[in-house]
């Protein structure tokens, strides 16, 4: 699972759970793991100053201060917003390039008010890089549009399931049949949480706030992360094989792995109920 999502979809679910509760996770910042190399992570108000320039300050140090402000400004839920990009001048589409940073379509945090969103960005920079445990990601949320026609983007769950589970089960007969057995081992893990043979929270439970979702919602979150086989070297991406044919089928199969994935995640978690 791309490790800059994980920590937008870590942020929105504890942020909630904060929204409606006033508690935070006993050491959630920085203690949880999808912060585990980043050494900051703080949040960005950017403006325009006298001269026409845009300039940027810090509003909330950390993930903590962050929920804090939200609540104080009337924030009534946190929601994820996904969009694809458009197809670079080499056609490179957004699967491959999901395992670098800013890479596989945009993701931005929607933090809902009463009769508008701001939402926020994330950038990533290395800014120390030889810092002690791999901490060398410094981590900055920009509010970069305030006051925005609330969206709240929620795809049918139904429909969702259906075709995640539809794209699974053909991508798990594919690397089966190419003896990719690794490969199918967790199309079919993912399928198995789908259905619900395996919780799999195990695996990503300690990302995820889980309260205020139902465990279907949880089912096709976790299913999608771990689906998500995108990446650089020794990832899914770097495969390849013998036929024309092959190839093109392993590139439709992965298109639509990833847009499914991206789907059931949006679903599964803007489908939270205070």
């Amino acid at each position: 699972m791309n490790g800059t999502t994980s920590q937008l979809l870590s942020l929105i679910t504890h942020g909630n759970y904060f929204l409606t509760t006033g508690q935070i996770s006993p050491g959630y910042y920085p203690n949880n793991v999808t912060f585990k190399f980043c050494n900051k992570v703080d949040f960005l108000h950017l403006f325009t100053q006298a001269d026409g320039t845009t300039a940027e300050g810090v509003i909330a140090a950390d993930p903590d201060d962050w929920f804090n402000l939200l609540r104080q400004e009337g924030c009534r839920q946190l929601k994820a917003y996904y969009h694809p990009s458009e197809r670079n001048a080499n056609g490179t589409p957004d699967h491959q390039l999901a395992g670098f940073v800013g890479g596989g379509g945009t993701w931005l945090i929607e933090s809902i008010y009463d009769s508008y969103s701001d939402f926020w960005a994330a950038r990533w920079e290395v800014n120390k890089q030889n810092a002690p445990e791999q901490k060398i990601w410094s981590v900055s949320y920009g509010r970069t549009v305030s006051q925005a026609e609330t969206i709240n983007f929620l795809p049918d769950p139904v429909q969702v399931r259906k075709g995640l589970k539809d794209i699974l089960t053909d991508i798990h007969s594919f690397a089966l049949g190419h003896q990719l057995i690794n490969w199918a081992d967790i199309f079919q893990r993912a399928l198995n949480i789908l259905d619900g043979s395996d919780p799999a929270n195990n695996w990503f439970g300690s990302q995820i706030n889980e309260n205020g979702y139902e465990q279907s919602a949880l089912q096709l979150m976790y299913a999608a992360m771990s689906a998500h086989v995108f990446g650089g070297m020794g990832s899914w991406n770097d495969l390849g094989f013998e036929t024309p044919e092959d190839n093109e089928a392993y590139e439709k199969l992965s298109f639509y792995l990833y847009d499914y994935i991206n789907r059931a995640l949006i679903s599964g978690i803007n489908s939270y109920k205070a």
